[in-house]
């Protein structure tokens, strides 16, 4: 019977976290935001109570015996500690549940995505480490990546639009979250690269500098596609690293692999140099990855396993065929200089 009632809240968990995904990335539906924070919160209940019935624990209030306990009694009693990233990020999003009944509108969309975002992930994660069970069988972890309605709105259009109320919530709001993720780089709290330009007159203040050039042949440069670098590139190399070796292991192999590996593997197959894989920020100095990377390796190495002991015999063969044709050549003369003796003997 336990069993059995663990494995009902599991599907029940993972059919609930596929909802949620699903309303945030269809185009046609309005109550995305709402409707992602219902069903992730959803999800993570029943696969918390889940974990806590394997584990002997009781899910009901003592009081009330036929009331289960809430998300938050969930979170606190399986992330015992309040400064772990993954607890941090999901009081957020139950936040988030909670005013969504009276308090949401679509501009709150950039304000949550990078917490919406690293929660995805983290269910992924735990769902695996609780209970071996690997969400990617049912769902591509290409279709992972949440996707915003990047439409800009200034403070003064949501004030037109929702009144003085609504806009110094939404300030607030930012405000808060601005601050999480400036004191917290945890990416599984957020994730998010913020890319921030601005125009000043000092040149000692700027970090890159323009002109205008009057007999420019090319007065003004479009830009053909406009990319938010938050969404297509969220990943650093390091996360890269950790979850492509999560994803390994979720189908039974147990590759790690390091920085200076990952350079190799780069180097090989030139991935630093596809825009799809790599991003390239000039004004930090920094590399963004994307979704697409985490796939590429991750099926580069359920394909090649030994890549990269590939990649360094075939890096050694190189470095042994550039001193070789040096000693094979003073041989050959060696050995002419004893033919040429012998013949005028």
């Amino acid at each position: 019977m336990g069993n059995e009632l663990i494995n009902n809240f599991l599907n029940k968990s993972e059919e609930a976290f596929l909802m949620a995904i699903e309303i945030y990335n269809k185009p046609t539906i309005k109550y995305r935001l709402e409707g992602f924070a219902f069903f992730i919160c959803n999800a993570w209940e029943l696969l918390l109570k889940a974990k806590m019935l394997k584990n002997g624990d009781n899910i009901y209030y003592p009081d009330k015996p036929n009331r289960t306990i809430s998300l938050s009694n969930c979170v606190s009693h399986i992330f015992t500690n309040d400064k772990d990233p993954i607890r941090k990020n999901l009081e957020i999003i139950i936040g988030l549940r909670n005013t969504s009944t009276h308090f949401v509108i679509k501009e709150m969309d950039s304000i949550y995505l990078p917490f919406m975002q690293a929660n995805v992930l983290n269910y992924s994660q735990k769902l695996f480490d609780f209970f071996g069970r690997d969400i990617t069988e049912r769902i591509n972890s290409s279709f992972m990546t949440l996707v915003i309605n990047n439409e800009s709105i200034s403070e003064e259009e949501i004030l037109s639009r929702y009144g003085d109320n609504i806009l110094s919530r939404y300030k607030k709001m930012k405000t808060e979250t601005d601050q999480i993720i400036t004191s917290n780089t945890n990416e599984k709290l957020a994730i998010q690269i913020d890319l921030n330009i601005k125009i000043v007159k000092d040149k000692d203040e700027a970090k890159t500098t323009f002109r205008i050039a009057k007999e420019g042949e090319e007065p003004v440069r479009i830009i053909k596609e406009l990319k938010d670098t938050n969404l297509t590139h969220c990943y650093n190399q390091k996360r890269v690293r950790e979850i492509v070796m999560e994803n390994l292991k979720r189908k039974g192999l147990n590759i790690k692999f390091t920085q200076y590996e990952l350079g190799l593997l780069c180097d090989k197959f030139d991935l630093k140099n596809n825009q799809k894989y790599y991003y390239k920020h000039i004004l930090t100095n920094s590399w963004g990855c994307s979704q697409q990377l985490v796939d590429f390796l991750t099926e580069l190495f359920i394909k090649r396993p030994n890549v990269i002991e590939e990649i360094k015999l075939e890096k050694m063969k190189k470095k042994h065929k550039k001193t070789c044709p040096r000693s094979k050549g003073i041989l050959n003369i060696q050995m002419y200089i004893y033919s040429h003796s012998r013949t005028q003997l």
